[in-house]
């Protein structure tokens, strides 16, 4: 903070982004300067939330990019998101593949459950399995207990686990919500990384309670829900913006160590005919570019350089 003569405080920043310097640098294989992990998301929507289920007030989808607390019966939403599962996801997975990106695929006990065609194909061509809970709209709440918490990480992650056939270490909360003890409930169930905290532009290994548990960031800014829907950008400015936070990450790295970008995409948004080209011109960028180190998220805990950050409650 900075006051003037005429004793008005004005705001100024004064810390400067080398201070992350105070951290031991991150390093990445053969001087590459950013690590880019691509998570797909294949929710499913549950038109009727069983009773006692927690659901979130407002979340975004459908027809008119409505926000309100969901319905039953609303056509809109529902065919918006059963298009993700049916074509939007297949086509991101197409565009992924041609590029050479490896992808991670997080699904929910609901999908896994009623759609076993979606679980299997899933398993044939992911390069990692997610767990993501039990549906879009059946989120993690603070007022639950501890038990109740433990037995829908425990259900989601069997669920998918079994459904697949395939191991799941990760996990990515529905609508990112979580409760203080999220992380040690995550941790407890055997998983290694999450991505719900953005937190920062590097993995962080959590202590405490959650300890052996990382947080892999995947940032906000960056996924195609939040910026073409919550934000309303046009799919151009949201290409810019992708490219645009690759350049300065890289830039960065010079000062600060290796960055982490995890891309958090979802197959009813940018799946979509009008918004694919955007993935396919990012993505073939990304497996061109000379700094750039694809990876699975589920690799990024190996790669951590002994970072250690916030505990359970955090």
């Amino acid at each position: 903070m900075i006051v003037d003569t005429t004793g008005a405080t004005v705001f100024a920043p004064t810390l400067q982004r080398t201070s992350d310097r105070l951290r031991a640098p991150w390093t990445l294989p053969d001087g590459k300067k950013l690590a880019v992990s691509l998570l797909l998301h294949a929710p499913a929507y549950v038109d009727v939330v069983p009773a006692g289920a927690h659901k979130p007030l407002a979340m975004q989808g459908g027809v008119g990019r409505e926000t309100g607390e969901p319905r039953h019966g609303q056509v809109a939403r529902l065919s918006q998101w059963d298009f993700g599962l049916t074509v939007g996801l297949w086509r991101l997975l197409d565009i992924a593949a041609e590029a050479g990106v490896p992808v991670a695929v997080a699904l929910d006990a609901e999908g896994v459950r009623t759609k076993p065609g979606l679980a299997a194909l899933v398993a044939e061509r992911a390069g990692e399995v997610v767990a993501r809970g039990r549906a879009a709209n059946i989120v993690l709440h603070p007022s639950m207990t501890a038990e109740e918490e433990a037995a829908y990480v425990a259900d989601s992650v069997q669920a998918v686990a079994a459904a697949t056939g395939r191991p799941v270490t990760g996990w990515f909360s529905p609508e990112r919500a979580t409760t203080p003890r999220t992380t040690a409930v995550l941790r407890d169930a055997g998983l290694a990384w999450f991505g719900d905290w953005p937190v920062d532009e590097r993995p962080l290994a959590l202590v405490g309670d959650a300890a052996g548990l990382t947080a892999v960031p995947f940032s906000l800014e960056t996924e195609d829900v939040f910026a073409l829907y919550a934000r309303g950008l046009p799919f151009a400015d949201y290409e810019r913006l992708l490219l645009d936070t690759v350049d300065q990450l890289v830039a960065d790295a010079d000062l600060l160590g290796a960055r982490f970008l995890g891309l958090s995409w979802f197959g009813w948004v940018l799946g979509q005919a009008c918004f694919a080209d955007v993935a396919e011109r990012v993505l073939a960028r990304l497996a061109a570019h000379p700094d750039v180190l694809l990876v699975l998220p589920g690799e990024v805990p190996a790669l951590r350089a002994g970072d250690t950050g916030a505990g359970a409650g955090s």
